[in-house]
């Protein structure tokens, strides 16, 4: 009996592992696609041996995901070895329901290394957190935004054929009958005690201690593409998922909000703490602005704009045939500009809730945070509301955008507005997909200007018009959009939605433009600072080297102050700074003798030197005039190019004191500022 269980298993294995072989074809094509679709070969020439390396660790990444895909099948083919009777019968109908079985999984795993591509394409980064905004955002919109950027019907169509194409082999393989042999007793116990510890070692993809991990696993190169190139869009996937449960969590010691390792983290922050002492966290994070009797008799309105995909890097591009500007290239000159500025995340919500709260990791907008209706003291309206500003949050967006409708009030904006009261305020506003159009937003915050009646006035404004699907209202007539030829080499998508993505990118900054021109020419020019920036990049037309980072990561920093808000001395506009560094600023700017949270540093201020400012970006990309880490557990270093001060190199050596130092600033900076939320929110 056992002879005939045995070689009924035989060939079941014989079978399974030719189904692994298939899946291991599959996945190596997705990883090829992504290669041949964004690597960039001028540069890869450098790193063949890295290549190959990543295409070894992707392997080892797709058997985890196989093996654990096939593991039902694997322990119903172990179940042949022990069934006492019509063995023969189990193996004919295990065959037909792993056919089927089969066809399935790789069906959903063609389905998410497909959406995995296209996320890549938009992202530049596999599948992670953000996707679930299309539960948490607001879905209609994204589901208009992925139908019109891409032919989703061909892609169902391509994802049929494919599955029908397979159906042929894997059919093929289950009908194949297989020649056993006569097999020794040891032979087959050994067999089969072997199999089950390779199957074991597969789902780990390590035979060390440790299972393979996207977070260490995958560094294995200086070029960050060859790092994406190793991990698949499935393991990333599940990777999202873990971190969303850990972001789940209703504590904020379980969800990541652990304090520093003892003092020294906060001792060696570059955010001018005072000496150890045992006083408490809040003690050692808070700061106070100076005295001024100036700013008590003549407090400024303050407007702070969270621009959507305020790129730093199309400001180049701009010229007078390809305009990206409009109205603002006339009002640029007047306005104080940083370009080596980066945003504090790559999404419109993790920007702003570390813009909002001074969060750097960002979790309280999840419609299922525990927290979402804490308040922080943390609040970057907070020392305005104090100081007797009025505190308003504006946006065109819909108020259930990740549930800011619940969260903002909490945050000390004593009126919170979005679409519906815009739209209800603002005569002939029009809305698109993602809501009203920034030019009725700026329209809004200029009437709330209007309505002041001598009170100071601290807004915060989220624009929404530059975000595909790139919808603009009916009457806005663009500027000149017409793409070089040389330019157009360079873009990944279609000529038809670069123009949308240059027009819609130029009609948020038009916009911009005429608010502040129409503030120039108003009562307030002379009592309100304007403060501007992105909220993240926009990845959706170029592909952006390791080497251009700076160009991938940054945002433009726009202030506009009036001559008696200014600071004297020379300002030095080629600092490095982020998302972190705004409201210090502001707060010099605008509130004597306040009290604030001390997350960046005074951007103005001439005392500074710039080898103590650094930018941060998504808690793990740091940058200061000698270069940039990486932030993670095997960090990577690089300096720029003497020859090209704005692109990077690996350094030399692992890594220089300068850029030693850069590590422990960021790293004491996203440890201080996690350990001061958590005392927020255990309160």
């Amino acid at each position: 009996m056992f002879k005939d269980n045995f070689n009924s298993f035989y060939k079941a294995t014989l079978q399974l592992f030719k189904i692994y072989l298939l899946g291991v074809f599959i996945f190596t094509c997705f990883r090829t696609a992504l290669l041949l679709s964004f690597g960039r070969f001028s540069e890869l020439r450098a790193f063949k041996l890295d290549l190959l390396h990543a295409y070894w660790v992707g392997f080892r990444f797709d058997t985890t995901i196989l093996t654990y895909g096939f593991a039902l099948l694997f322990l119903l083919n172990l179940l042949i070895l022990v069934i006492p009777h019509s063995a023969g019968k189990y193996y004919t109908a295990l065959r037909k329901f792993a056919f089927w079985y089969v066809l399935l999984t790789f069906f959903v795993f063609l389905v998410i290394l497909i959406a995995d591509y296209f996320y890549f394409m938009f992202f530049q980064a596999h599948l992670n957190k953000l996707l679930f905004g299309l539960a948490e955002g607001d879905t209609i919109a994204v589901l208009t935004s992925v139908w019109t950027d891409y032919q989703v019907g061909y892609v169902v169509l391509v994802i049929a054929g494919i599955c029908l194409a397979l159906a042929y082999p894997v059919k093929k393989i289950f009908k194949r009958e297989y020649e056993v042999g006569n097999k020794s007793m040891p032979f087959k116990i050994a067999f089969v005690i072997f199999l089950i510890g390779v199957y074991v070692i597969a789902l780990r993809g390590s035979v060390g201690p440790v299972p393979i991990s996207a977070e260490e696993d995958a560094l294995i190169s200086t070029n960050l593409f060859l790092n994406d190139l190793t991990v698949n869009g499935v393991f990333s996937l599940k990777e999202a998922f873990a971190e969303r449960r850990r972001i789940a969590a209703d504590t904020p010691e379980a969800a990541g909000y652990t304090a520093p390792e003892g003092q020294q983290s906060l001792e060696r922050a570059s955010l001018t703490l005072p000496a150890y002492s045992r006083r408490e966290l809040q003690d050692l994070l808070l700061a106070k602005t100076p005295p001024s009797e100036f700013l008590k008799k003549n407090p400024p309105h303050v407007v702070f704009l969270q621009v959507e995909s305020l790129s730093n890097y199309y400001l180049d591009l701009h010229s007078p045939t390809l305009n990206l500007l409009g109205s603002l290239e006339k009002q640029l000159p007047d306005c104080i500009v940083f370009r080596n500025f980066l945003s504090s995340g790559n999404g419109t919500i993790k920007s702003l809730e570390a813009l909002m709260v001074n969060n750097p990791k960002g979790f309280l907008f999840e419609a299922h945070s525990a927290f979402l209706e804490n308040s922080l003291s943390s609040s970057a309206a907070l020392p305005f509301l104090k100081a007797g500003y009025h505190t308003s949050f504006i946006t065109g967006g819909d108020l259930g955008f990740y549930q800011m409708g619940k969260f903002i009030p909490k945050q000390y904006f004593q009126t919170v507005e979005g679409s519906e009261t815009l739209l209800a305020e603002i005569k002939n506003a029009e809305a698109g997909t993602w809501g009203v159009h920034d030019e009725f937003l700026f329209e809004r915050i200029f009437s709330k200007l209007e309505q002041s009646k001598g009170k100071p006035q601290f807004i915060y404004a989220m624009t929404i018009s530059n975000h595909t699907p790139f919808d603009l209202p009916k009457g806005y007539k663009p500027y000149p959009v017409q793409i070089p030829s040389e330019l157009l080499k360079a873009i990944k998508t279609n000529e038809a939605i670069a123009v949308k993505n240059f027009t819609a990118y130029q009609y948020g900054a038009d916009c911009l433009g005429r608010f502040l021109e129409r503030l120039r020419r108003s009562p307030y020019a002379d009592n309100t600072i304007v403060v501007a920036t992105g909220d993240h990049n926009t990845l959706q037309l170029f592909n952006f080297s390791y080497t251009e980072l700076l160009q991938k990561l940054s945002v433009p920093l726009i202030m506009y102050v009036p001559k008696k808000y200014l600071p004297p001395g020379d300002i030095n506009t080629k600092r490095f700074g982020s998302h972190k560094d705004i409201f210090p600023t502001i707060y010099y700017l605008s509130l004597p003798g306040a009290t604030y949270l001390k997350s960046g540093d005074n951007l103005l201020d001439p005392a500074l030197s710039s080898t103590d400012l650094f930018a941060i970006n998504d808690s793990s990309v740091a940058m200061n005039r000698y270069g940039c880490v990486l932030v993670q557990k095997k960090p990577l270093y690089y300096k720029w190019q003497k020859d090209h001060p704005n692109l990077l190199e690996p350094t030399t050596r692992l890594r220089t004191p300068e850029l030693a130092h850069l590590l422990s600033e960021a790293q004491a900076y996203v440890s201080s500022l996690s350990a001061y939320i958590q005392s927020d929110l255990g309160k």
